[in-house]
């Protein structure tokens, strides 16, 4: 029994995230050139701390829309309560910002602002509909600047800031047309208020965005050749195939889901390529 329990607190941070904030932490700092410190690692923990306690505090709040798009999620099925949600939350929030403290002043303060609009995005923005999607957005693009932050250089993380930023409102909006059933009635997202249709072409303009700006750092001479040949085969092909799934009112969510991860390793892959 406890070792079930723990698996569901397991469940609700969601570790394989946590990771990949991580790793995007570690990216922005090899994207900088000034070596991965003792200090990137900190922050690649409390990042990952941080990230977690965002999840589990989102399960909290959402328990009731998941009983319907995800009914298998650990509170929804009763296999956790949303107070041992909100408890591991506050926990890892309490840990990740801890841990920033080591780092510098700055980070600390980017820590807390991180965790603030966690907060506000599980309790307030998520059901404020497009708001709720660039609060993501904006949230995925920032664990490159965390670690620019912790390696004392932030321009370098600029570039995967908004390559981040534009592939998790392309995720979030696709996510929302998913989960439309489950979203009526508590949330006024971009499908709900303006229409799948709508939806759905807004989706295929912020694809075609992004594969144009993953073109952007090559043609600018920012990155080079590796960064160019694996971006287009890791991220921007599948974005193509991405494309080609989409019709009118028609969409194949479980697959458009795995290739909108495929994409997010390809990024981080292409990313590290870059700073060859």
């Amino acid at each position: 029994m406890f070792g079930d329990k723990i698996k569901a607190g397991l469940e609700v941070v969601r570790p394989i995230n946590g990771i990949i904030a991580a790793v995007s932490v570690i990216i922005g700092a090899v994207l900088t050139k000034c070596g991965l410190t003792q200090s990137v690692w900190l922050a690649a923990l409390s990042c990952f701390l941080i990230t977690g306690g965002g999840n589990s505090i989102n399960d909290m709040v959402d328990k009731d829309i998941d009983r319907i798009n995800k009914p298998e999620r650990p509170i929804p099925s009763g296999r956790l309560s949303g107070k041992a949600a909100g408890i591991i939350s506050i926990a890892l929030f309490i840990a990740g910002v801890s841990i920033a403290g080591l780092v510098s002043f700055w980070l600390i303060e980017m820590a807390i602002l991180v965790t603030v609009l966690l907060l506000l995005y599980s309790f307030s923005l998520k059901r404020r509909g497009f708001r709720g999607n660039i609060a993501v957005a904006f949230l995925g693009g920032l664990p490159f600047i965390y670690g620019g932050i912790a390696a004392e250089f932030i321009t370098p993380t600029i570039i995967p800031f908004f390559f981040a930023f534009l592939f998790h409102l392309l995720r979030e909006l696709i996510k929302d047309i998913e989960d439309i059933d489950g979203d009526r009635g508590y949330a006024q997202t971009y499908p709900i208020v303006y229409g799948i249709k709508r939806a759905l072409r807004f989706v295929n303009i912020l694809t075609v965005i992004l594969i144009l700006y993953t073109l952007f750092p090559y043609l600018a001479g920012i990155y080079g050749l590796p960064y160019l040949i694996s971006v287009v085969i890791l991220v921007d092909i599948p974005l193509v195939v991405l494309l080609s799934l989409i019709k009118r009112d028609r969409i194949s969510f479980t697959l458009t889901s795995r290739i909108l991860k495929t994409c997010m390793l390809g990024a981080l892959c292409s990313l590290t390529l870059a700073s060859i």
